[in-house]
């Protein structure tokens, strides 16, 4: 018989007890390739949910939360600006492109976003387009005339069960404003997913303050300059401004980047510390098992079996082990990450697919199975060492 089916024939004599030891290795490896694919998953989505806008330009207050709650709707918005600070960037001859957005209540969980037909439009800087799959684009309506006309994200229309030609509104105070859905977006995979996006005219129609005054709010105003050596200028010229404040969105996406290296430090610490205890775990209950089947090794020997097979044949009893619980983590530990990230990015919208993360599930596949392996080097060592006449003596 091959050392292989040695190995195997082991297996099968201790099946509950093997079992469970690839159990507990699947587990540390499900928990692993979990957390890291979240981990990146989580920043990759950071980064491709970016805007492409260089500045964001608000109230004072917070920079961080000005970004998180424009850009990627995670934080309350800061108090509003005037539609007269929207006009006077769209004036400037530095600016390309000032988009307004104001952002509103919310239907079901799903924040309305009012603006313009700009913010949609394609252009050669943007890295990913938004598009109507279904109905139209809302119209852009003058002040004074609002259509009520709403487009939704893929997200919000999946989860409240809208569809085109539906009415909806939120709360009784709001039954004289209800808007009809007129276009569903397709898939992006950013915020924009779980918004609902009408007109400023609409927005300003619901808002009663809005209503009363002829300088209309905006909650933000996303700027991309004409030139990036513009940029300096524009940003210190608005945070001189009494009432207005510019952040640099790459600058708040790095605090972030920099709050998840102090996470991820932590995770890695913890991580490492399954990782050995599974491997010990690995270890011990293979230098049982070699004990308990010490007269069998012996009668290998005495059959013929040199001590270097004795050691190859515990040894690849160890690594089946580990290659088994090894597949079993990383399949379940992509299925736990593939859930974890349905979940969040319904709640947040700001996590990448996991599945599409390559390496990272490989990688501690191929770990597993050589510190499985090594893990069985201690009692392939005792295996080794097994006195032939000792344990082969009649048991008293």
């Amino acid at each position: 018989m091959s050392e292989l089916g040695i190995a195997l024939r082991f297996l099968r004599g201790r099946r509950l007890a093997g079992l469970l030891t690839a159990l507990s290795v699947a587990l540390a490896v499900a928990l692993i390739v979990a957390s890291v694919v979240l981990a990146r998953g989580v920043r990759t989505a950071f980064v491709e949910g970016t805007t492409d806008y260089n500045l964001v330009v608000g109230a004072k207050g917070s920079a961080t939360q000005l970004v998180m709650s424009v850009v990627f709707r995670l934080d309350t918005p800061l108090p509003n600006i005037r539609v007269s600070s929207y006009e006077g960037l769209r004036e400037d001859r530095r600016i390309e492109v000032a988009v307004p957005v104001a952002l509103g209540d919310a239907y079901r969980g799903f924040r309305y976003v009012a603006t313009t037909s700009a913010y949609f439009a394609p252009a050669p800087w943007r890295r990913t387009t938004l598009a109507v799959t279904a109905g139209r684009w809302f119209r852009d309506d003058p002040p004074g005339q609002p259509s009520h006309e709403a487009v939704l994200g893929a997200e919000a229309a999946r989860r409240t069960g809208l569809r085109l030609g539906d009415r909806f509104y939120e709360g009784e105070e709001m039954a004289a404003h209800p808007l009809t859905v007129v276009g569903i977006l397709g898939p992006g995979r950013g915020a924009d997913d779980r918004a609902i996006f009408i007109s400023l005219a609409s927005y300003w129609d619901m808002n009663e303050i809005a209503r009363a005054t002829s300088d209309k709010p905006l909650t933000a105003v996303l700027v991309r300059p004409r030139r990036m050596s513009d940029l300096p200028g524009l940003h210190r010229q608005l945070n001189l401004a009494d009432d207005t404040q510019a952040a640099f969105p790459s600058v708040v996406l790095l605090t972030i980047f920099n709050l998840l290296d102090v996470a991820e430090d932590v995770m890695a610490l913890v991580l490492a510390l399954v990782a050995i205890v599974s491997g010990l775990g690995l270890a011990v209950s293979m230098y049982r098992a070699t004990w308990e089947r010490r007269r069998e090794i012996a009668t290998l020997r005495a059959l013929g079996a040199g001590r270097p097979a004795i050691l190859r044949i515990v040894v690849l009893e160890c690594g089946l082990l580990a290659t088994a619980g090894a597949v079993t983590g990383v399949v379940g530990g992509e299925a736990l990450a593939y859930a974890g990230a349905r979940v969040l990015a319904g709640r947040l919208g700001v996590v990448a697919d996991p599945l599409a993360l390559g390496w990272p599930p490989l990688a501690v596949l191929v770990a597993t199975m050589l510190v499985g392996t090594l893990a069985g080097l201690l009692p392939a060592l005792t295996a080794h060492r097994l006195d032939v006449a000792e344990h082969l003596a009649p048991v008293s």
